[in-house]
């Protein structure tokens, strides 16, 4: 409640700076930023309103999973398929004297949504609700960072169990399917579809797991995240069934010296292209430039992919309180991919730490 309560004060202020009158959320991270829980209304409307007089007011279905804590939080207006959902929005408004007054949209609200709120609110203006929480979001407390940490720990554990589950004959796509099982055994559900690549399927970075099985001599890469909370990790480990080529090796090498380099320039002020740009640099120095497919990082959070953005494009600046991955990979279509991949966390004194802890060499199985 407490990190709630900070939230939305920082919320507040900057409304009041945009010229924001209220912030309307439908389910989504920013929802989940700043109720504490997650609910998918489906066709449905859950919208939650929060005021820059700090009134706080979600509107539900009857049968929606609402937290038994949330009502002292905020207020909660149940509906049922019954009643006319836009007149409830409607008395709302009024009570809220929000009606026709500046607004902050959820920016993945649907369009029926925001065309019903545009028609019982009739806002003067809106923007997009990222405009108000972005700057929130980026900059972690330590609380997130703790959660986040134990996201990270859990997908390490998985990591580990890899050992009695990868074994010659197994497709991808089985491998896949005995990650994410294991995973669910845990009492946790996958940030996203686990990536399992064997062999020359390790050079497409986002490879779909597939029919192709494990052979004798094959590179394994694994990329995994776990949800915890809401908050997720990011990994990716490589593995292989037999010796390493010493091409492999080398190039490995010259991928982990780049990793390095981002790791030690990283602290808050430094923009976050830099980072990107240190590492194309370092890669191409070993000749490596021409393989790499990717950028060379970003912010995880309540989301996946969320910035700040460790891309040569970024216009983000790092700060304390950001958590980040960093990815470097090389790519040789038709042949073999390498990437290695870490959390990444700022914290408020400005140290530097790697979440992550597990070995990032490439594991003979």
């Amino acid at each position: 409640m407490k990190e709630l309560e900070r939230r939305t004060a920082n919320a507040i202020a900057l409304m009041r700076k945009s010229g924001v009158e209220y912030i309307a959320l439908t389910p989504s991270p920013n929802f989940r930023y700043l109720t504490g829980f997650f609910e998918e209304g489906y066709e449905r409307l859950i919208l939650f309103i929060l005021t820059v007089n700090n009134d706080r007011v979600l509107l539900a279905p009857k049968l929606a999973n609402i937290p038994s804590w949330f009502n002292r939080y905020s207020d909660i207006v149940l509906w049922g398929d019954e009643d006319n959902v836009g007149s409830i929005v409607d008395k709302v408004a009024r009570r809220l004297r929000i009606y026709g007054k500046k607004g902050a949209f959820e920016d993945t609200m649907s369009l029926r949504t925001y065309e019903l709120l545009k028609e019982e609110l009739s806002p003067s203006g809106t923007v997009l609700a990222s405009t108000v929480l972005r700057d929130l979001r980026i900059r972690k407390s330590l609380y997130e960072i703790n959660i986040i940490s134990r996201a990270v720990k859990i997908a390490e554990n998985i990591f580990s169990e890899l050992y009695r589950i990868l074994s010659p004959g197994l497709s991808e796509r089985f491998v896949a399917s005995q990650i994410a099982s294991l995973i669910a055994s845990e009492g946790y559900t996958e940030a996203f579809n686990t990536i399992v690549a064997f062999g020359e399927n390790t050079a497409n970075p986002h490879h779909i797991p597939g029919s192709k099985v494990l052979s004798y001599g094959d590179l394994v890469l694994v990329d995994l995240g776990i949800v915890v909370d809401g908050y997720v990790s990011d990994l990716t480990r490589i593995y292989s069934l037999g010796p390493v080529p010493k091409s492999v090796e080398d190039n490995f090498t010259a991928l982990i010296s780049c990793f390095n380099e981002a790791i030690s320039i990283i602290s808050p002020g430094v923009r976050a292209a830099e980072i990107d740009l240190r590492v194309r640099s370092c890669l191409t120095d070993y000749g490596l430039g021409g393989n790499i497919l990717h950028r060379t990082g970003h912010g995880i959070g309540l989301e996946i992919h969320e910035p700040p953005y460790l891309s040569i494009t970024s216009t983000d600046i790092l700060d304390k309180g950001n958590v980040f991955t960093v990815e470097p990979g090389v790519y040789f279509r038709g042949n073999y991919g390498l990437r290695i991949e870490s959390d990444i966390a700022i914290l408020d004194n400005g140290d530097t730490i790697i979440l992550d802890k597990s070995s990032k060499d490439i594991i003979r199985l």
